[in-house]
């Protein structure tokens, strides 16, 4: 072979080399590629997951504070119900009438709320005296009456007040409410006892009063000194 064939040859050889080269080069920047293609789609598909899951979370938050506000509101609602029904008057009140005066009103022995006391009895008896609206219009009592027990010889007594809250009522002309007082029957002959005559009644935040003849007969247990008497006044419409 001549010197100048074997230089083709050569050329030939070596141009086919790069050839292989380029083409196994193209290879493996393809198939690199293609790997980070796809750990590029896992990770967009944990992404998009966790989203879905954030979402899940939100709305289940979203229905949780929903239901607990409306809780909120129906017991708000609840307590503006009873307090709507108590502004209405449920007590029977009229902001709008005037105090109910001694000049104004009757009063008498009752037997609302356990009245006409048993003075025979060993235990706490109730007597009842009522007021009655004589006006033309509607008048508001609230608070205690005053109540001094006037015995036959003389003596007085001026009761108690209990531990009752006063609630004011309102009373229509012709209509009527009481008050009761709790007393203690004098049943032995060794007792400190007062024998009622008579009754003097002086409404709430009034002056005058209304002497009433004591129509039970009997006696009350003298305990006018004491601290806590088992004889005292309740507030006027108290149950």
């Amino acid at each position: 072979m001549s010197h100048r064939t074997r230089r083709h040859s050569r050329k030939a050889a070596a141009a086919a080399l790069l050839a292989a080269t380029a083409l196994a080069l193209t290879a493996c920047q393809s198939g690199e590629s293609g790997a980070a293609g796809s750990d590029s789609s896992a990770s967009a598909g944990s992404s998009a997951g966790s989203a879905d899951g954030a979402s899940k979370d939100s709305a289940a938050q979203t229905d949780t504070g929903s239901a607990e506000g409306s809780g909120t509101d129906a017991s708000s609602g609840g307590q503006q119900a009873t307090g709507s029904g108590g502004a209405s008057g449920t007590d029977g009140t009229d902001s709008s009438a005037a105090r109910c005066t001694t000049a104004s009103m009757t009063a008498g022995w009752g037997s609302e709320g356990g009245g006409r006391p048993d003075m025979n009895s060993d235990q706490q008896e109730t007597a009842t005296v009522w007021f009655k609206n004589n006006g033309s219009a509607a008048c508001t009592i609230s608070g205690f009456p005053g109540v001094q027990l006037k015995g036959t010889d003389g003596t007085t007594w001026d009761l108690r007040r209990s531990g009752k809250k006063p609630v004011p009522v309102t009373l229509k002309p012709g209509a009527n409410t009481h008050f009761t007082f709790q007393l203690l029957p004098s049943t032995r002959d060794d007792d400190r006892k007062l024998e009622p005559a008579t009754v003097v009644v002086t409404p709430p935040n009034e002056k005058q009063h209304f002497e009433l003849k004591w129509p039970y007969g009997g006696a009350i247990l003298d305990q006018s000194g004491a601290t806590r008497p088992g004889t005292f006044v309740n507030p006027v419409g108290a149950s």
